[in-house]
């Protein structure tokens, strides 16, 4: 009962931090839509999807990792690993992303001019540049939270969130008349993220890791030493975070570079839609992963069996009334949420919505192998469709249109569900 009553809690809470989250990635598109147009909509995207894309090398799979690691060390109170962990980390997400965004800094201009075409986003970039080492400790931070059983304060680190406090002071800014351009809607991007980090690291230091009693038998060691499973685990789990973001951003990130900022701001709105329909699924994986870990390094097999499923019929039982909703009204969601008239994105939404409760029948697949040490199988059978889904999403945007580029989405997920 008592267990059950945990579970209650935990889910209420993070449902309501990740409803937050949610409503932001649709609010930021309709706020910025509505105040400026669609153009500057298409820009920010674009610059979205790069940090996005960039942060991936940044993190190179320290965030999964640390998930998986620091579940297992925090149950056991070993607060030295936890540490040694942290500062991995740091060290090297760090040392990449300062990198990554002096290139971006320097390379600007190039940047803009052959892989975008667009002046418009000069000076966008230089802004998201200095934000990527920010946006990329967030990410990690938001993994240490979750590893610390807070899956709804974790919640307050998704971009989604992000993009809300960038909203709240597009239209802060909006009502006292102050002029908004696209660069001073990047540097409200970059203020959330400094914000986020701030409030991150009052939770992670001030109330999780200065409160917890330190394990006896581990107060002994360097600070400094690196974690051997750790650092062996970084490639499979850069691997498959960067098939995450095929899978997520893939089909956003490389319309960018083929059609005008108008349409990628339409796609991108109806993208969310549609994947705002994993809001529940999402909650619960948070709030299952550590237990996942835990269980998986105790061996406990059966129990592992019975939260996999419990985690798919809950998720199937409250998403399935929320598809049939959105399919049916797909053309007055996109109309009257996001003024977008033209019907080819109606099929696009209903193929889209598809796709996402695809993910909600075959369960929590990809969370499951991570956190049980088989990432490994992850690795493999995602590089794969990945690699496919990349090819044929570029010859959709070549030779045919939006639609058949979610046709083929639909279809290369469906496979990578099959193999997993």
């Amino acid at each position: 009962m008592i267990k059950n009553n945990s579970f209650l809690i935990n889910f209420f809470l993070s449902s309501s931090s990740k409803l937050f989250s949610s409503v932001g990635l649709i609010t930021f598109n309709i706020i910025i839509i509505y105040f400026t147009n669609k153009e500057i909509l298409g820009t920010l995207t674009v610059a979205l999807s790069l940090i996005s894309f960039l942060s991936i090398f940044c993190k190179f799979g320290l965030n999964h990792a640390a998930l998986r690691l620091s579940s297992i060390f925090f149950e056991k109170k070993d607060i030295l690993k936890i540490n040694q962990i942290i500062l991995t980390a740091l060290i090297l997400s760090g040392l990449i992303s300062i990198i990554v965004s002096v290139i971006i800094f320097n390379f600007e201009k190039e940047i803009a001019s052959f892989f975008y075409k667009d002046k418009n986003i000069r000076g966008v970039l230089k802004i998201f540049a200095i934000a990527l080492p920010i946006f990329t400790f967030v990410q990690l931070q938001k993994s240490l939270i979750k590893s610390f059983k807070l899956p709804a304060l974790a919640n307050f680190s998704d971009i989604g969130s992000i993009l809300f406090l960038c909203s709240a002071m597009v239209l802060f800014f909006e009502i006292i008349q102050f002029n908004l351009n696209v660069y001073r809607i990047s540097l409200f991007f970059l203020f959330s993220c400094l914000l986020t980090f701030s409030f991150n690291n009052f939770i992670l230091f001030y109330l999780v890791i200065s409160k917890l009693d330190l394990n006896q038998n581990n107060k002994e060691g360097s600070l400094l030493e690196f974690n051997n499973t750790f650092i062996k685990s970084l490639g499979d789990y850069f691997s498959i975070d960067f098939v995450n973001y095929i899978i997520v951003w893939g089909s956003i990130f490389i319309c960018t570079f083929f059609y005008s900022a108008s349409t990628i701001a339409s796609f991108s709105s109806t993208y969310w839609l549609a994947y705002s329909l994993l809001f529940f699924p999402l909650v619960l994986n948070s709030i299952f992963a550590p237990g996942f870990a835990i269980d998986s390094h105790a061996n406990k097999k059966e129990k592992l069996n019975i939260n996999f499923y419990k985690n798919r019929n809950i998720s199937l039982l409250i998403t399935f009334p929320i598809f049939i909703i959105l399919f049916i009204f797909s053309e007055n969601f996109l109309y009257y949420i996001f003024n977008i008239e033209n019907y080819q994105f109606t099929y696009v939404l209903r193929i889209l919505l598809f796709n996402s409760f695809l993910r909600i029948i075959f369960g929590p697949q990809v969370l499951f192998l991570n956190m049980t040490d088989r990432q490994n199988i992850v690795r493999k059978i995602t590089v794969f469709v990945s690699i496919l889904q990349i090819i044929l999403i570029l010859l959709s945007v070549i030779y045919f249109d939006l639609i058949v580029l979610s046709v083929i989405f639909l279809i290369t997920n469906f496979i990578k569900h099959i193999f997993l």
